[in-house]
């Protein structure tokens, strides 16, 4: 069983080497099916887990009753309003599930931090300059100002980073504590990218008492 985790900047390509790793892998890639997930351990619609997040990334006080019916088989959780560490708890416990179900490729989520101590999964980050990223998206999006897709870049760099912040105590995601493997998409190319990879992937990790 593989399980891959894959991080990336808007613009690095991320999604597609992600899918395309996953293909060699013959390995589901993971991304909304998270929130699918956590709504199904819940007994609630997904829009629900769309929604509190949102009203978490606000910094809402208070949700809506439904959002509170997500934890309520637990007696101690059913009055109280749902917050970030409830939130990340559910997951928490969304991704890990998931993680046993087969190989898989996380893409986002958060899912590096999430499965840190898991004994065979692999880190991954996608990166790229910002002004790579930025031409990526406005041919994608066949815009006629580079100026536009430079604050589309930076917009997204900064939710991301709110998300981490937000969700796992200050994380800051682009720590390369967090990774086994950062790859500058910008220098190398997509199918190198993704043999590289799966070729980690497949390799067993060192024996830890060889390090000791």
């Amino acid at each position: 069983m593989t399980v891959v985790t894959i991080s990336r900047e808007l613009g690095s390509r991320g999604t597609r080497i992600a899918e395309a790793v996953g293909h060699e892998l013959d390995a589901t890639c993971i991304d909304k099916e998270v929130l699918a997930e956590m709504a199904r351990q819940a007994g609630v619609q997904v829009e629900v887990i769309v929604e509190a997040e949102e009203k978490l990334m606000s910094r809402a006080g208070v949700v809506s009753q439904e959002m509170r019916s997500l934890f309520s088989a637990d007696p101690n959780r059913r009055n109280r309003p749902m917050d970030q560490a409830t939130y990340v708890d559910g997951m928490t416990k969304a991704i890990r599930a998931l993680a046993e179900r087969g190989s898989v490729v996380f893409i986002g989520r958060g899912s590096q931090l999430i499965l840190e101590n898991h004994p065979t999964a692999l880190h991954v980050h996608l990166y790229a300059a910002p002004a790579i990223r930025a031409g990526r998206i406005q041919r994608r999006r066949g815009m006629a100002e580079i100026g536009t897709a430079e604050r589309i870049i930076g917009l997204a760099d900064e939710q991301r980073r709110n998300w981490y912040q937000r969700f796992f105590t200050s994380a800051d995601w682009k720590n390369c504590r967090h990774y086994h493997l950062m790859l500058d998409t910008g220098r190398i190319p997509e199918a190198t990218a993704v043999a590289l990879i799966v070729h980690a992937a497949r390799t067993a990790p060192p024996d830890r008492e060889e390090h000791t």
